[in-house]
């Protein structure tokens, strides 16, 4: 009798494995369907954004120098200042900290502007664009109207650059300068 009773607890085990590992499969495999099956707004996924350096703009498009104590910073927009990571895609957002990202710049010390990145106050060293030997792409947001001259240079590995906004609205004289091939340069339509 206990000879019976063990195998009958062992088959037991077994059914309950193997109906655990069907369930299984066929819920990761309804997920997947799903997940192959929705739409996903890559655009929104921006690997490259928590290693942007952003520095402050007032209502003129100048660059904010730090005010003395107890001034307020009086931002009305952003600017790119720099670029600390190793993604080969950099996407530059329409807006950073809910306002308008409208230039791309060459500025630095950094500890002389109100410049952030990630979220925080930003004042390292050097994390200019120019001579970046990873980023392979560059997105320029919405918003984006004016690449300050010698912003790309020397991006060795920059092969293609798309604005978002139209061509007629966008002035990036000299941005590329140093880059051979050229990048090729695409704008919204």
């Amino acid at each position: 009798m206990k000879k019976y009773l063990i195998t009958i607890l062992i088959m037991m085990t077994i059914c309950t494995l193997l109906f655990t590992a069907c369930t299984t499969s066929a819920s990761w495999t309804n997920q997947n369907t799903e997940t192959k099956n929705s739409d996903v707004n890559v655009a929104k996924v921006n690997g490259s954004e928590k290693y942007i350096v952003y520095a402050a703009l007032n209502a003129s498009g100048n660059l904010i120098t730090r005010p003395a104590e107890g001034e307020p910073e009086a931002t009305e927009a952003y600017a790119v200042v720099g670029y600390t990571g190793l993604v080969s895609e950099l996407v530059i957002p329409a807006k950073y900290n809910n306002k308008n990202v409208t230039k791309v710049l060459v500025a630095s010390p950094y500890s002389d502007y109100y410049c952030y990145s990630n979220g925080s106050a930003y004042s390292d060293n050097d994390a200019r664009l120019a001579n970046n030997p990873v980023v392979k792409s560059i997105v320029f947001g919405a918003n984006v109207v004016f690449v300050g001259a010698g912003v790309c240079a020397g991006m060795v590995n920059l092969t293609t650059v798309h604005f978002d906004h139209v061509q007629a609205g966008i002035t990036h004289t000299n941005a590329f300068l140093g880059i051979s091939p050229a990048p090729t340069i695409t704008y919204k339509t």
